[in-house]
């Protein structure tokens, strides 16, 4: 792996382990056990990383849903998990304020356009959000009441 993807690599992982330790920070008063088991990826700008999944169990050790590293190195962001619950799936990324836009130069007959489009609208700071609308990209941060939220649409589970 070259120094320049190993160094996105690392800080993937960094991310993903706030991630996690901020969740299990909002289960520990609850009946959710937060449970970490060592996963590997396989991606071709970096070859094969290991970084931890995140499973969450109710009190009868019953998987209620997990929290999946999926890829580093995604448009438009500095990374992707994916929260795959019993009855349905939401991607979350790690996005930054200017990271994550495109610009395209045109130039044709001694015309030149240079355009800058955001893939996502609403990225207040860097960090992990949920894209609300696919069309609209609309994105969300990801705190602690759209966490509860989407364990309810992902596995209709009330976190108490």
């Amino acid at each position: 792996m070259n120094e320049k993807a190993e160094g996105k690599v690392n800080s993937f992982i960094e991310s993903v382990n706030s991630l996690f330790a901020e969740i299990e920070s909002w289960i520990a008063a609850t009946s959710l056990k937060g449970i970490r088991q060592e996963i590997e990826i396989s991606e071709e700008a970096s070859g094969r990383y290991s970084v931890d999944k995140l499973t969450l169990e109710n009190n009868e050790r019953k998987k209620i849903a997990e929290f999946i590293p999926i890829a580093t190195f995604i448009i438009g962001g500095n990374g992707r998990v994916d929260l795959i619950g019993t009855i349905d799936k939401v991607i979350i990324v790690n996005l930054e304020i200017d990271g994550s836009a495109m610009t395209t130069t045109i130039t044709a007959g001694g015309y030149t356009e240079t355009r800058t489009t955001s893939f996502y609208i609403g990225i207040e700071k860097p960090g992990w959000y949920w894209i609300e609308d696919g069309k609209r990209g609309k994105a969300n941060f990801f705190t602690k009441e759209l966490f509860i939220e989407l364990l309810r649409e992902v596995s209709d589970y009330e976190l108490n």
